[in-house]
């Protein structure tokens, strides 16, 4: 989800630096980059269903890419809005050992674990840069919390005899993945101060979206129960999270 840093949406090559914001401007760019940010991580979540990952198939033969079983049992998972999913609509599934799951568990895995690395490494820029306490704090919290969760999905994948990133390409025709910028990288690292708090917020803002437009894809398509819920954490935690960033650009 390794590159360092992610979204897909860069921002002005011009350093914030060099750009005077009063308190409406940087609230408004923040909410700017953030729009952008929700359009294209949902138009590559809208994808995931569609995708088929190579990798050896657990337990026997992998469905064909694109075949869609009705779920054992006959019940959807439920959505994040309370409704059911459509069964016939959602990719197949594969039951292991390990769990159920099925290409949306994957495809969001492999989406999100160097997705939550670079995040991690955005966030570790704050430590020696920030000259807010609170952005220390967030932003510490941020990159503990995403490295355990990287692990963790990490450790998922092998255990369902998947790998760890999706085949070559296989994102090219919705934009690729949601990655920051190496320039975008690049100019936070020669940042400090108040200029670096102002970049880095509407960076990390834009990121944080990216996560929570992908795991409400998972809460809509994905089956394994480990995953989905780890997915309904992200949705809430990313979102509290802008919550708390946009307070500090408006501050």
């Amino acid at each position: 989800m390794s590159r360092i840093l992610a979204n897909r949406t860069p921002l002005s090559r011009t350093p914030l630096s060099r750009m005077p914001l009063s308190r409406m401007s940087r609230g408004c760019l923040a909410l700017g980059i953030a729009a952008a940010s929700v359009l294209a991580a949902s138009a590559c979540g809208a994808d995931a269903a569609s995708h088929h990952h190579a990798g050896p198939a657990p337990d026997g033969a992998a469905p064909a890419p694109g075949v869609t079983t009705p779920v054992a049992g006959g019940t959807a998972p439920a959505t994040d809005d309370g409704t059911e999913a459509d069964a016939a609509t959602r990719p197949a599934e594969s039951d292991t050992p390990a769990g159920v799951f099925n290409a949306a568990d994957v495809m969001f895995l492999q989406m999100m674990i160097p997705h939550h690395r670079q995040g991690a490494e955005l966030a570790a820029l704050a430590k020696a840069r920030s000259a807010r306490e609170p952005v220390r704090t967030l932003a510490a919290a941020i990159a503990a919390t995403q490295g355990d969760e990287a692990r963790t999905m990490t450790d998922w994948l092998r255990a369902w005899r998947q790998p760890l990133e999706a085949e070559p390409h296989a994102h090219d025709a919705h934009g690729g993945l949601h990655v920051t910028p190496a320039e975008e990288a690049e100019a936070l690292a020669g940042l400090r101060g108040a200029a670096f708090d102002a970049r880095f917020l509407n960076v990390l803002i834009a990121h944080q979206h990216n996560a929570v437009e992908m795991a409400r894809t998972e809460l809509k398509t994905g089956r394994n129960p480990q995953a989905v819920e780890l997915a309904r954490r992200i949705e809430r935690s990313r979102s509290e999270q802008i919550r708390q960033m946009l307070a500090e650009l408006s501050s």
